[in-house]
């Protein structure tokens, strides 16, 4: 007995979003795939033009490194299409299972890397307490709203932790997640120092090896 499961189709406010992130990952994948291949079609001249058999032993080096950068690349755009597809899933999953609530949301912060930090108001009535989210966490879907503008709503519940859907007036869907201030502040914090830390221990390296090499 064969079990035929139909795959359920994205939310229609979610499909251009699909087809830009494939054509992206498309393109990604083109321009790696001819970076390689060019790299390794001027090492074949090299190697072919020099005749010498140090150049075509550096050739057969430089070609398996390339099959393992080839190998290593696809697997990294597999993972980043399954991880986007299944971001999508879960936002067309929330358009079709939670009624829409009217919000506004407002933005508090400059853009990121990880996003625009936001507070979101229902307008059918205040919370008890202030709620943030993260909208396009991670990956740029859409342009992240500059200034307060109203939405469509659609989130399990406003918890921290919670994915949220916001349809613009427009229809352009916003993704993001519920996220609590003060632990995002924090976190946000923390990656600063590191990133200084690092920079510095980077710099002294550089300064202690430079001087050595002097």
């Amino acid at each position: 007995m064969r079990a035929a499961t139909a795959a359920v189709p994205l939310h229609p406010s979610l499909q251009k979003l699909d087809a830009l992130h494939r054509r992206r990952l498309r393109l990604l994948g083109a321009l790696l795939l001819l970076t390689i291949l060019g790299t390794l079609l001027f090492e074949v001249v090299i190697a072919f033009t020099s005749q010498d058999g140090a150049s075509l032993l550096l050739l057969g080096l430089i070609v398996l490194l390339m099959l393992s950068i080839v190998a290593g690349v696809g697997g990294l755009l597999w993972v980043l299409n399954r991880w986007l597809s299944r971001s999508l899933n879960a936002a067309s999953q929330l358009l079709r299972d939670c009624a829409p609530q009217a919000a506004r949301l407002m933005p508090i912060e400059r853009a990121s890397r990880d996003g625009v930090l936001a507070t979101v108001c229902p307008l059918a009535g205040q919370p008890a307490e202030p709620v943030h989210a993260l909208i396009n966490p991670s990956f740029r879907w859409n342009p992240p709203p500059r200034l307060a503008i109203e939405v469509r709503l659609y989130c399990r519940n406003l918890a921290p932790g919670n994915e949220l859907v916001a349809l613009q007036p427009d229809g352009v869907p916003l993704l993001g997640k519920v996220v609590d201030r003060t632990a995002y502040n924090r976190q946000q914090r923390v990656l600063r120092i590191v990133a200084l830390v690092l920079l510095g221990a980077a710099l002294a390296g550089i300064w202690v090896f430079g001087g050595v090499g002097r």
